[in-house]
């Protein structure tokens, strides 16, 4: 007998089982369990490589990897110097310096109406933003242009969700009031005047409903700083190594800037990193128990395939066949099984996510989740390990029965039919 021997009687009994419908419904019902849940654990793998993906690159986008700044965010006079030295730091590809604060913005519609929506606003340079973020990377109107248009007025840019909370638009008049301090006080902030020289948005719903960028010295001008800042804002090469720069930082700096300390990304998101790495393992965990449970039915439909061919199984035997060769038979027949399954779920999977990536048919709530639309990240890596794991699985679960198939006495089994 020829090496492909057990292949081809594989093949001639499942071809044979389309007459026969117990055994057909069997077998769908068989690869359609395989693939729903070959199907839901790459999904949900994938969605959770997306939401880690996008939180890590709009939150390390926008938000400093490093923050050196005084107790409760007092204001520090910095006249250069410290920023040159922080950017001479190994790892450290940016620094700029901000100022921030929290306020309200004024905005009148165009039927009169006047809106008004809580802000962080954010003094920056031009220059700084683009060392430091990728803010200039997420204009979708107008400009990141905050210079000074006319005198004592200047450009601002403010996020999607922000804009469309005060309807404004691009070349509009907003107005920013930030001092609290006042209200306190029994005081009224002022309005300073600003005009909408651009939008962003970062996908990140906490900066796009939020945030609010202008100039440095205007928001020192409109909170009377003068000269001082609220920090500066480091950017690393790698935002995982925040806590050997951080002490390096710290080094640096102690000596002539004992009040000054340094604050990592981690220390203020970094549990939402970890949340969303462990909801992956957990969840990949829970569903590879729908894989397990429907690679059993491989064993049913195996253990039935061999009950049926009893008598074929004792003329093969019969004929000279071996042990071996009668077990690869039904091993093969349950590996094809499983490859169908999940080529079926792998199939499933990918036209799913592919939707959900396009058009983004599965919405979510911004104030919540972060994000306003469910993000699904395809690794091929994911897929090869899932399917490999499914696979071996179905293996397994058919070499029992294989087994007995192969252990069956020829004459018996003629007998007993």
């Amino acid at each position: 007998m020829s090496l492909s021997f057990p292949y081809v009687v594989s093949h001639r009994h499942l071809k044979s089982i389309r007459r026969q419908a117990r055994q057909r419904v069997s077998v769908i019902a068989g690869i359609t369990g395989i693939a729903i849940g070959v199907a839901s654990l790459i999904i949900a793998i994938s969605v959770m490589n997306g939401y880690a993906t996008v939180v890590k690159d709009r939150l390390l986008g926008v938000n400093a990897h490093i923050t050196v700044r005084r107790a409760y965010s007092e204001p520090f006079l910095e006249s250069g110097d410290l920023v040159d030295r922080i950017r001479r730091v190994d790892g450290v590809t940016g620094a700029a310096r901000f100022a921030q604060a929290e306020g309200f913005l004024l905005s009148k519609t165009r039927d009169g109406r006047l809106r008004r929506a809580g802000c962080m606003a954010r003094g920056v340079t031009e220059q700084g933003v683009g060392g430091t973020t990728v803010l200039a990377d997420r204009i979708i109107e107008g400009s990141l242009s905050l210079g000074e248009i006319e005198p004592g007025v200047f450009g601002a840019a403010i996020g999607r969700r922000l804009a469309e909370k005060l309807q404004a638009q691009r070349g509009e008049e907003i107005h920013l009031s930030t001092l609290p301090k006042e209200l306190l006080m029994g005081g009224l902030p002022p309005l300073r005047r600003y005009v909408l020289t651009g939008i962003f948005a970062t996908g990140y719903y906490e900066f796009d409903a939020n945030l609010v960028l202008v100039p440095l010295r205007a928001l020192q001008r409109d909170m009377g700083m003068g000269p001082m800042v609220s920090g500066i804002r480091v950017k690393l090469e790698d935002p995982f190594a925040v806590e050997e720069i951080s002490t390096a930082l710290t080094e640096e700096i102690a000596a002539d800037y004992p009040g000054l300390f340094t604050t990592s990304w981690i220390y203020e998101h970094g549990n939402l990193y970890v949340w969303i790495r462990m909801q992956t393992w957990f969840s990949g965990i829970a569903l590879s128990l729908i894989v397990i449970v429907a690679a059993f039915n491989v064993i049913s439909i195996m253990t039935m395939s061999v009950i049926d061919r009893r008598a074929e199984i004792g003329i093969l035997k019969a004929m000279g066949t071996t042990r071996g060769q009668i077990g690869r038979i039904f091993s093969i027949e349950g590996l094809i099984i499983g490859c169908a399954g999940v080529l079926l779920g792998n199939t499933l999977a990918v036209g799913l996510c592919w939707i959900q990536s396009r058009y983004e048919l599965i919405r979510l709530r911004g104030d919540v989740y972060l994000i306003d639309a469910l993000p699904v990240e395809m690794a091929v890596t994911d897929f090869a390990a899932v399917s490999a794991g499914a696979l071996l699985l179905c293996y397994l679960f058919t070499r029992l029965p294989a087994n007995d198939a192969g252990a069956q006495d020829p004459a018996e089994a003629i007998r007993a039919t």
